[in-house]
Order: C-alpha cells, then structure tokens, then sequence
C-alpha cells in the first residue's frame, strides 16, 4: 500500500519516553493513601477436605484490619466455562497453593505474620497426578463428581462438554473430516509417535497485582495489570453481586503477560477485602505464587499416527490430546478445543481424526500461554513431517510444500483457506538459513545441524471490541480504547491507523485505554486479536468521526459531505483542495469563554463496534456448515503462518544445545508498524528457545519444586544467538477484513520454534527427542541409547 503516510511506518512507540524514562506506571507502582496490604493462606495438600479453620489468633494480631474465608466470600461456585471453584475454597481444596484465607493488614510484614496464626484442620483425600491416568475412565480420584451441573451455559458454543465414562475430563473436542480408515488403507507407510511438553510458567516480569477501593455508592474500583478489564469487571459483578455499572476497573501498563493474566486472581481477594475494611487493599503474588497460584501452561501429551503415500502426500492424520488443566476447568475448555488448530492451518489433510481431551488433576490450575496449545499439536506434526520426510528420502522442505494449504483450499474443518503466505515464509527461511549447504564444523565435541518448521497460529472467534475517537477543537484527535498495553506496543499501532484516517502526524493522536468508566468495551489482548478486531473498531469510529466533521463542514464549504476530505488539519473539497476550512474552525466560541462548541451535537464523537463474524463447528465433526463457508463465514478470525529456521550446535561429551542462528518469517497482512512486528518475532524466538530448551516447572505429587527464578531455567542473552544471527521477514498476504490488510502477529512466533530446534539438533547427532523440554539430560541419554 503505497500511498499510506503512517501505516507501515516503523515510528516510535507512543509509551517511549514513558517507559526508557521511569515514569510510565504500572499496578505495582500505585499506592493510596491509607492502603492495606493483603496476602493469601494457601493449602499445602494437593486434595483434602477442610475441617475446621480458626482466624481468631490472626484477627487479635496488632495490625491486622480483616481475615477472611470461606463463610465471608459469596457462597456461589465461579468460573469461565465451567463454575468449578469457591473463592477462597470452601469445604474441599484440590491442588497444592489454593487459596483457603486472606488477611489485610496495615503492613505486608503484619500480613504474612499474620497467615502463620491461621489454623486449620484438613483430613487428606486421594489424589490424582499422572495425566494419562486422571483422564481415563477409571481414575484414582475425581476431582468434581458433580461438575455436569455447573457448566456454564452461556459460552457453550466453545465450553465444556462432560462425559460420563471419564470423569475427570471437561472438555472433549472431535474433528472428523474424510474416511480416516479408508486413507490409513491407501498409505504407502504408517508412522506413529508420542510426544509431550510439561508445565512451563509465563515468567511475567511484572507478578500479579491488584488494587481495590470500596466507593461510597457500595461499588468498587480496581486497578489490575491484567488482560481484560471488562472480563474482570463482570466476573466480580457476578461473583459479588455488585451492579457493573457500580464496579470501576483500570489498568496501566502491564509488565508482560502472554495469557497468564487473562483469568482472575489476586482481584476477588482485593475486592472482598476492600468491602469488609473500607479502605484501598493491594495484593501483590511473589514470585511463588505467580508460579503455583496464578495460571500455568497446561502440559499436554499428544499422539500422532500419519499416512503417507510414497511421493510424500499425506492421505491420513489422526491425533489424540490429553491436556492437564490441574484442578480447575478455567480457560482449559477452550484450549482443548482451540489447540486444535495447530493441526488445521498448516496441510492439506483429506482424512482427519482428531479428539482432545481437558482434564482436571490436583495439580496448579493451567490455562493460556503464547500459543493456546497450537504450539503443542505443531511440535507433534512438524517433528513427524521431519521423520516421514527421513523415512522417504525426501527433502523436509520439499515435503512440506506438496501438503501446503494454498488461497482457496478448504482445511479439514470446512474453512476456506485465505490470506496465506506459508509457502512464501518457508522459502525465505530456507534461503536465510542456507537450506541443503552442509553447516562449517567447530571441531571437538561440537556438532553443527540445521532444522526448520512450519507454524501457524488462528485468532479467536466469535470477537468484538469498540472504539471512541474524540476530535477537539485544538486538532488533537483522541482515541479511547480498552486493549491493554502488556508491552506489545499496542497504543502505537492503534495511534498509526487514527494519524492514517485523519492525514495527521502522530503527535496529534492522543490515547486514552483500559479504564472502564471512560473507554469502551475490549475483550484486550489475547488471541493475537487487538491489531485486527480492535484496530477494525478504530477505523470505523475514525470514520464515524469524519463523517460528523464532514456534516459540519458541508454548510460551510456549500458542498455535500462526501465531496469532503481531511488532511494536515483542514476538511477541504476534493475536487478543490484549496478551498478548506481547518478542524478548528469547526467549533464554536463563547467570547471570553473560548472556544470548543458545536452548534449542534455537543462533541465530535465518532463510535464504533465491530462485531467478527463467526459459525460454529459441528459439535461431532468439528465441521462448519459448506453454505456459511461460501459466505466467507469461519470458525476463526483469521490465521497466522510463519516458518522458522534454525542452525544449532550439540555437544555430545554434555549434551549442551546453543541456538547459532535462528531465520523466522510471518505473514501478519500489512504490517502496520513493522519494527514493532520484528519486536513481536524476536522476542517470540527468546520465548521459543525457554519453551523448546530450558522451561519447566517440575512437579512432584502436587508440589512446585523450582517455582522461583533461583530454580527455575529461563533463557539469559547467553543462550541467545548473536544479533547478527536473528533474521526476522515481514511477508505481506493483505487480509480483506483487516484493517489496511493487516492481521495479528505475536503468537505465531512460538509455534515453529521447538519442532525446528528439534530438526537441528537431530540433524548434527541423529537423535530426535520427542518430550519438551530438550535438556541435556535428554540429549546425552538419547545418545547412549544410539551408542548401545
């Protein structure tokens, strides 16, 4: 798109000076005046029944305003799509770190002191680790013998379904397409394989926070570094049985998140607290808890048989999830559901089986991380199209191009395929990365392999979000919007699409976001969704806005509105651009009183809502209706492709793995900022390396053992190919709902990151590790095994 001046422009971030400077705030910042501090009791059984808790040696500590439990929380059951679990836990607590008390005290030291004071009496119950074993139909404990009856009938579009004979499972989720016995039967070779990944935490920088005031009215105003103000506005209206109008949630700057602040934590406990004292409380996880309390990637093994023909094409895939969403259903429905994608966007697949499984454990509650499960199914398939490709001597990349999805292809739910660059992405890479060169050798213990993957990553629907853009008298033109900015760069690009409509430099956009009682509604950042759902509401409400300028103007300039446009701060006729008339110009003033009025209308006020359109899948084949199809109708936003590359070095004396270089391509439709979108790479290359290397919260019957960053590996620089190593292409395949083209970016950086990192390190020693992460333990045992 040639003729945009700001869209496509690499221009600095609004929050800039903000943030190198210091003074940009975050949650963990705020203090008001009078604030009490909170911490929470937590179980130390992974399942018990609660038999007695006694906070009166708690209460008479000097400094202590509030302890509350069970018997002081509403007596109602919350969740998403399944409402599974009391806050605090009432009766029953089913994983170790569920919350049983909070006290609010004038100091965090008189709070923590006064958890040790806090008796209670459990009598231990069985429980049920092994995720295999939870999810089959005769497991070892049930966690919720009467879950059927607390699923959530608003959201079962997408929620839970239950089954009688497993469980512990809340969720299964099927796709069928083709004759899946009748493609196994026309296969030349039949491969099959198991792999998993365990628990891994988000590793925010910033831990979870939240602030609430009691407000004369009976309501409440939280400030939260979350994801969604709206969604937390109406999980504690629900829950508290407080009128929304009445609740108040603001957000500043959020220290990273990547779908671990989605749910709601610290802000019921905050909230109950606030009420029972009257003055603002602020709770603040340590690290411990963000790790054990808030949410955690969910652990998934996965089973994978394919059939191929001889010339490479597959005729047959068939895949079997099981997800351990720990003791509560949560978000974990919808990622059972949705980690399903990762097999739908990528091949051409005529026969496909495809079952998920959500099941609950007493281990710390999972939900979603960068990816929502998709990078979990893409490590299984990419590693197998590696092995098929070895077992039939065929290139890997050469093999992923004959299965590749084209424009206009129909994927094994029913979608027709568009916006897609994947074949483009995967030849940048491979060129990047040298592809077929054999890699220079170091010599000693050090050997050199090359590997590369394809991912793919959808964007949630059904979605929505608003937008309100405020014209002012002074050519200022304001934008309101509730997409948080978890360090995304997300009032940038939303700022780049208002200074695009208006013709305006970026210093005459100004961004109000995430605050409930000034900015409208967003389900916020998730799903890689703000820069084309919420950027979609933007150019609407940018538009609404002109056409009121446009109305004002024509009585003026003697033309009608749509012969108008705006420019550098002037409506002007087109066809006679020099007869204008400045935004200014359009208010009124009041003499002495200024200048700011409208003759009529008060304000110049565009507003919009865009509604993504949606049909939903079949609940037995996952397939959606062919006719809604033609209509252009999906099940998702849109998708995400990218392809990575990667030339690693193993030692074989210690199993060490280093990531030499690293080439990734995306198409995310027209970028809209594209040094933001390199960000958006770059940091999703470090994320992949933790997730395919080092990243594991290890778990022994319920209990964290390393959930601190003294115990717990995350990648440093050191791990980090050099600068100069990092490739990052931008491939343009313009979405036709997207906002100037553009589409969403951040997840589907992860997706291909692991299966590649996978596919050199075989490629340098010859041994495929399929269990995430690859430790050196792993690599040097897989060597043995070789050696034997």
């Amino acid at each position: 798109m040639a003729d945009l001046s700001v869209v496509g422009k690499s221009v600095l971030r609004k929050d800039a000076w903000e943030k190198v400077t210091g003074k940009g705030k975050y949650t963990i910042d705020l203090k008001l005046p009078g604030m009490l501090h909170a911490k929470i009791l937590r179980s130390p059984y992974p399942h018990a029944r609660i038999l007695s808790i006694d906070t009166s040696r708690a209460e008479n500590l000097p400094g202590v305003k509030a302890v509350v439990t069970a018997r002081d929380a509403p007596s109602v059951r919350d969740g998403n799509f399944v409402f599974d679990q009391y806050i605090p836990a009432r009766d029953v607590v089913r994983f170790v770190g569920e919350p049983v008390a909070a006290v609010a005290a004038v100091t965090r030291e008189a709070a923590e002191e006064a958890l040790d004071l806090i008796d209670v009496e459990y009598e231990e119950l069985p429980a049920v680790f092994d995720l295999e074993e939870a999810g089959s139909m005769e497991p070892p404990a049930v966690l919720h013998p009467d879950l059927a009856k607390y699923r959530n009938v608003e959201v079962q579009s997408i929620g839970a379904s239950f089954e009688v004979e497993r469980p512990n499972v809340h969720k299964h989720f099927k796709i069928r397409h083709g004759d899946i016995e009748r493609g196994f039967k026309e296969a030349d070779l039949i491969l099959e394989g198991r792999f998993s990944r365990t628990r891994m935490q988000h590793c925010q920088m910033e831990p979870h926070t939240a602030i609430a005031q009691a407000e004369p009215d009976g309501g409440l105003t939280v400030w939260s570094g979350r994801q969604g103000i709206y969604r937390a506005k109406m999980q504690l209206s629900s829950w508290l049985g407080i009128p929304a109008s009445k609740i108040r949630v603001i957000c500043p700057y959020v220290g990273g998140a990547f779908g671990g602040k989605i749910a709601v934590r610290p802000e019921p406990f905050v909230a109950l607290l606030a009420l029972r004292t009257g003055k603002p409380v602020k709770l603040t996880f340590t690290r411990e808890e963000v790790f054990v309390g808030a949410t955690t990637e969910s652990p998934m093994v996965i089973y994978l048989k394919d059939g191929v023909k001889k010339d490479g094409a597959i005729v047959a895939r068939e895949m079997t999830v099981f997800l351990n969403g720990g003791a509560y259903a949560d978000y974990m429905p919808l990622v059972t559901r949705n980690c399903a994608f990762g097999a739908v966007g990528s091949y051409k697949t005529p026969n496909f089986k495809f079952d998920s499984y959500g099941v609950y454990t007493n281990e710390p509650i999972a939900g979603p991380l960068r990816g929502l499960g998709s990078q979990h199914v893409i490590w299984a398939i990419e590693s197998h199209m590696d092995l098929i490709a070895e077992k039939l001597g065929i290139d890997p990349v050469e093999l992923r191009k004959k299965n590749i999805l084209h424009e206009g292809d129909v994927n094994v739910t029913g979608e027709i395929t568009h916006s897609i660059a994947a074949r483009e992405c995967l030849e940048a890479v491979a060129k990047a990365i040298d592809w077929g060169k054999q890699p220079l050798q170091p010599g000693g213990a050090w050997r050199v392999g090359k590997g590369i993957a394809l991912g793919n990553k959808y964007s949630v629907a059904p979605t929505a979000a608003c937008a309100i853009v405020k014209v002012n008298e002074d050519c200022i033109i304001e934008l309101r919007h509730s997409a948080e900015e978890i360090g995304q760069g997300v009032n940038t690009v939303l700022a780049q699409m208002v200074a695009e409509e208006f013709s305006l430099p970026m210093e005459n956009i100004k961004v109000t976001f995430t605050d409930t009682a000034l900015t409208p509604y967003d389900p916020g950042p998730s799903s890689s969704r703000v820069t084309y759902n919420t950027g979609n509401a933007v150019r609407l409400a940018c538009q609404d806005a002109k056409r009121q300028m446009f109305q004002i103007a024509s009585s003026r300039l003697e033309v009608p509105p749509h012969e108008l446009e705006t420019r550098a701060g002037k409506v002007y006729i087109r066809s006679a651009p020099d007869v204008s008339m400045t935004i200014t110009d359009l208010f009124r003033t009041a003499g002495p009183w200024g200048r700011g009025f409208l003759e009529k209308g008060a304000e110049i006020l565009g507003k919009a809502t865009w509604i993504q359109a949606f049909t939903p899948e079949d609940k037995e084949t996952g397939q959606i209706d062919p006719a809604q199809a033609q209509r252009g109708m999906r099940l998702v936003s849109f998708w995400i492709h990218g392809a990575q590359a990667v030339e690693a070095a193993v030692n074989v004396e210690t199993g060490q793995i280093k990531v030499l270089k690293m080439a990734s391509a995306f198409d995310m439709g027209q970028p809209i900022n594209p040094k933001l979108c390199e960000a958006q790479i770059e940091g999703g290359v470090g994320m992949g390396i933790g997730w395919s290397l080092f990243e594991e919260l290890a778990m022994d019957n319920g209990v964290a053992l390393n959930p601190t960053f003294m115990d717990y590996k995350v990648p440093s620089v050191a791990e980090m190919p050099h600068v100069e190593n990092v490739a990052s292409f931008l491939i343009c395949a313009p979405h036709k709902d997207g906002p100037f083209g553009a589409k969403g970016l951040g997840e589907g950086a992860l997706t291909p990151t692991a299966p590649a990192i996978a596919s050199a390190i075989h490629n340098a020693v010859g041994v495929r590790i399929q269990d995430l992460p690859i430790t050196r333990e792993k690599v040097l045992e897989a060597l043995r095994q070789v050696s034997r």
